[in-house]
C-alpha cells in the first residue's frame, strides 16, 4: 500500500517481543501461521517493531532476549508523538 507502518507494543504486549513466545501462539483456528510469522511477514514488507521501554522494564522483559525483527525501543512520548502527527494515521488494538 506504499505506506510507513509502525507497530508499537505497549503494556502487556511487549511480552510476545520475547524469543519464542509469539512463536507458540496463532490467531486463528488453522494452527499454520504463528503470530511470530505474521510479525516477520510485516518486517519483510517494511513494517517497524517498537518496544515501549517503561512496559519492557514492568513486565521484566530482558533487551537481550528480544526477537531480532524488533527495530528499537520507543517510549510512549514517541507513540504520543506519532498520534498527534497528522501526517500520521493510528490505530489502536
Amino acid at each position: 500500500m506504499e505506506v510507513e507502518v509502525e507497530v508499537h507494543f505497549a503494556g502487556r504486549s511487549v511480552l510476545l517481543l520475547a524469543q519464542g513466545t509469539a512463536a507458540k501462539l496463532y490467531g486463528g483456528g488453522d494452527r499454520v501461521t504463528s503470530i511470530y510469522d505474521h510479525m516477520r511477514q510485516a518486517t519483510r514488507f517494511g513494517a517497524r517493531l517498537y518496544a515501549c521501554s517503561d512496559a519492557l522494564e514492568a513486565h521484566s522483559v530482558d533487551r537481550a532476549l528480544l526477537i531480532p525483527e524488533l527495530t528499537g525501543i520507543a517510549g510512549s512520548a514517541a507513540f504520543v508523538g506519532r498520534v498527534l502527527d497528522a501526517e500520521w494515521a493510528t490505530l489502536v488494538f
